[in-house]
């Protein structure tokens, strides 16, 4: 009976692997394309995981750790990046494939996993995957478990602030849910709720008022605070307009524009949820018939896609403005020929290519 259950276990990570790999075909992240590199993605040969009957301790917990090193790639990294396309057709059934052996793996491990971040955090990326496929009722039954596996955590453990991102991420994620099924109350308290935990994590962090931040890159924990707080001040003040109160909307984005126009620099990730919070405030002021204002806010959203697809060489950053900026042109277009065009602001003129 032992040994069959740990047959099991086998096989249903070797799907999970299996599943992560099928999507990195399709997207062709397996390869980098620069340098004259193929794109072609080689299946990995057979590999018995059994330990050998000589196998030394070292060896085994070495293998053991290779084996955590691959999950965490696909299932968590790669695997994130095809359950934010899993609308494409390509995708949508290695997606599902994917989450039904993540489940079978979460049945099978639940008892052992018992009170560890490693079960909170399989719990959130399962629902943060059907949140993905649209599954709006069944994502909310998956944060809720997300939130019990959260709150089984010490205390110690609780307030780590790596384990705390993930009180934020379930409340957003389950808010974005609830919106879909037309409970603003609810979504509005989750959301409330999220921008509390990310404005601590990003006190804690956070230059002191009116101070530079030092010379370099933006250190790893401020930008991830900062773009953790950027995306929860959107996040609250979209539900706040789709609850019927634009004049709260606008002021909750403003606050996020204004705390990161108070950051003397931005890192690449903090200026794409930038980017999202000009879109959204120019999406609010057309919605209210603010047309020039929606403009402004768009243009300058438009512009800093171009600037921050030149300068960097992240392709996925890259990716993601040049969809920003494709989805901005035709708004800025339908508003340009309504206004004069002699007291426009100066439009972005070329759309960054897609690398």
């Amino acid at each position: 009976m032992y040994g069959d259950m740990k047959m099991q276990k086998k096989i249903v990570a070797k799907g999970v692997v299996s599943a992560a790999l099928g999507a990195a075909a399709v997207l062709g992240l397996g390869a980098c394309k620069e340098k004259g590199a193929t794109t072609e993605v080689q299946a990995p040969a057979e590999v018995n995981t059994t330990p050998a009957a000589t196998e030394s301790p070292a060896e085994s917990t070495a293998a053991e750790e290779a084996k955590a090193a691959l999950f965490e790639a696909l299932v968590y990294e790669l695997g994130a990046r095809a359950s934010e396309n899993a609308t494409h057709p390509e995708l949508n059934e290695a997606v599902r494939n994917m989450l039904a052996l993540m489940e079978e793996y979460y049945a099978q491990n639940a008892d052992a996993m018992s009170g560890t971040p490693e079960k909170a955090r399989l719990s959130l990326r399962m629902a943060d995957i059907t949140r993905e496929l649209s599954a709006w009722e069944r994502a909310c039954g998956f944060y809720d478990r997300a939130r019990a596996d959260y709150d089984a955590l010490p205390e110690a453990e609780r307030n780590k602030p790596e384990v705390k991102r993930m009180l934020s991420s379930l409340c957003n994620g389950k808010a974005f849910c609830l919106m879909n099924l037309k409970n603003t109350a609810e979504a509005l308290e989750l959301y409330n709720k999220a921008l509390e935990v990310d404005s601590a994590l990003y006190e804690m962090v956070a230059p002191p008022e009116g101070e530079a931040l030092p010379e370099g890159d933006v250190e790893p924990n401020l930008a991830r605070a900062a773009e953790d707080i950027f995306f929860s001040y959107r996040c609250l003040g979209e539900c706040q307009e789709v609850a019927g109160d634009p004049e709260e909307a606008r002021d909750t984005i403003k606050q996020g524009i204004e705390l990161a126009k108070r950051l003397d620099r931005l890192s690449p990730g903090m200026s794409l949820q930038y980017i999202r919070l000009l879109g959204a405030l120019g999406n609010l002021e057309s919605r209210c018939a603010k047309e020039r204002e929606a403009l402004g806010y768009w243009v300058q959203a438009a512009q800093m896609c171009q600037r921050l697809h030149n300068s960097t060489g992240n392709l996925i950053i890259r990716s993601k403005t040049a969809r920003q900026f494709q989805s901005l042109m035709p708004q800025i277009q339908e508003l340009q020929q309504k206004l004069n065009p002699a007291e426009q602001p100066q439009q972005a003129a070329e759309a960054p290519a897609q690398p």
